[in-house]
């Protein structure tokens, strides 16, 4: 890492966070898409900060060196963990040293943004289309990262809706109800899994619903019942999700629940691993989370509760239909600081080791890991040997160099769960609804949204919690709006006039 040498990157303070998950040897024949070999030459010496979630692994380790093989590149990887990122970049950044390509997952944050504006990281998309990897990923995305009309990193790609409810099938079996298809009849099968003694321990020790203090659910609720994605166009202007009547049904649902005790009454203060102990403990019946995390749950749940099993929903309609959030399609950005990539010809090497990263012979030891160590073939499909050891080696760091959707490896051997949220992944990209401010900057936004949105998420717990009430809530929108926020809607209002959408 060298010495940044720009006033500017001193303001680069931004959120740094990553999901982690599941990574070689292409264990099924076929590599689609795969880039040129690296030519014969001298290996690029590749400094890379970005986020593990176990420990880190060894620069010799197998998943290392086949990856430097493959892409010519000698790395240097600063693995920092999720726990204490903001605190290591900070101190990174206040060093003055830089790495050559740096992981950061909100690349509209003030300080990321006024950086970029100072000239301190390469603007990468004219050299897109020389890449066969790089130059399939998403448009719209790319759209969404842009920093004034201009693409200044690789996104790390997510499938756009992914959300839904994850609940206990067996227990929807002892309680004689089917699988839920609109909202009543989700109110039924949570006050069944609450009331209704769901496991037989003849206990009254459920609860429907389990969340965390966050309320990831409530976004999903709020856009079945017809609320907009964080923000809507209306009489051409942009209009925040909560002045919704919608979103106000959502809370008021959500009320329901907490007042007929339906919901983890403890749930302001829960964080997201309480929410999932609440499942694999069998205290709760249902959660509203990425769907994905269903496998996990049913492999948890099997070791403790036998004859337990998991099932996934995430259509139900509403008033409007079939509605579900949209995401941005990526959750974080690597930046290259001009400091450290020096020319231009190196930063064409180091977007040909992302490129090559992407190829499927790769995006298979980022994903599966090393065949007869990590994973095995059976019946034509790779399946984990310990899946553990795995993530502990593969999936919680090295996968975090992966731009590409964890979904690209080879699809392996699945069990009929993880078929069907595979399948409602895709399929609910048909019904995600968009977010319009995704593509653009609102500078009050940046700079003062960690302000307001406290002001209606704690406004939103107290009306559910009893402890604020309608006229308390049209109180907290309008100290929302003095503080700012009417500049927000004018910014994003002027931002999407310009935009052309």
């Amino acid at each position: 890492m060298k010495k940044a040498g720009i006033a500017a990157i001193g303001m680069l303070a931004g959120t740094v966070l990553l999901a982690g998950c599941g990574s070689e040897k292409s264990p099924a024949a076929g590599s689609a898409g795969t880039s040129s070999k690296p030519e014969s030459k001298e290996p690029l010496k590749l400094s890379i900060m970005t986020l593990m979630y176990a420990e880190p692994p060894k620069a010799d380790s197998d998943v290392q060196k086949k990856i430097e093989e493959y892409t010519n590149t000698k790395l240097d990887i600063s693995w920092v963990p999720n726990s204490s990122y903001k605190e290591k970049v900070n101190v990174t950044i206040a060093s003055g040293e830089l790495p050559k390509a740096l992981l950061v997952q909100n690349n509209k944050d003030s300080n990321i943004l006024s950086a970029v504006r100072a000239g301190v990281f390469w603007e990468v998309g004219p050299y897109l289309k020389d890449y066969p990897n790089l130059s399939k990923m998403n448009k719209s995305v790319f759209d969404n990262i842009k920093v004034d009309g201009k693409i200044y990193g690789l996104y790390r790609a997510r499938d756009l809706s992914t959300y839904g409810i994850i609940f206990r099938s067996d227990w929807l079996k002892n309680v004689g109800l089917s699988e839920p298809k609109t909202i009543d009849e989700l109110y039924n099968v949570l006050k069944a899994f609450t009331l209704n003694d769901p496991d037989k321990n003849g206990k009254a020790d459920t609860v429907g619903l389990t969340e965390e203090k966050t309320m990831d659910g409530f976004g999903v609720i709020a856009s079945i019942m017809g609320a907009p994605n964080s923000w809507e166009v209306k009489d051409g202007k942009l209009s925040p999700d909560f002045l919704a009547p919608e979103y106000f049904e959502a809370m008021k649902f959500y009320k329901k629940l907490y007042d007929e005790k339906l919901i983890k009454q403890d749930f302001p203060v829960l964080n997201n691993q309480q929410k999932k102990d609440d499942i694999n403990q069998g205290k709760a019946g249902a959660v509203i989370s990425n769907m994905i995390d269903g496998a996990g749950y049913q492999a948890s749940l099997a070791k403790t509760f036998p004859g337990a099993d998991v099932d996934v929903v995430s259509r139900l309609k509403g008033p409007k239909g079939e509605r579900l959030p949209g995401g941005v399609g990526y959750n974080s950005v690597f930046m290259f600081p001009k400091s450290s990539v020096k020319t231009e010809a190196e930063l064409k090497q180091i977007l040909g080791f992302y490129d090559k990263l992407s190829d499927q012979k790769m995006l298979d030891l980022l994903g599966w890991g090393v065949e007869g160590k990590h994973y095995k073939v059976e019946d034509g499909k790779p399946v984990f040997i310990d899946q553990k050891l795995q993530d502990t080696e593969v999936g919680s760091s090295y996968l975090q160099l992966q731009i590409a959707k964890y979904t690209a490896k080879t699809t392996g051997k699945e069990t009929p769960l993880m078929e069907k949220y595979g399948k409602m992944i895709k399929d609910n990209e048909a019904i995600a609804v968009n977010n319009p401010t995704n593509p653009l900057v609102s500078e009050t936004q940046t700079t003062k949204g960690s302000e307001l949105k406290p002001i209606i998420d704690d406004a939103r717990t107290k009306f559910i919690l009893g402890k604020l009430d309608e006229a308390g809530w049209k109180q907290a929108i309008e100290q929302w709006r003095k503080a700012g926020g009417d500049k927000v809607i004018q910014e994003f209002t002027e931002q999407y006039a310009k935009s052309g959408q």
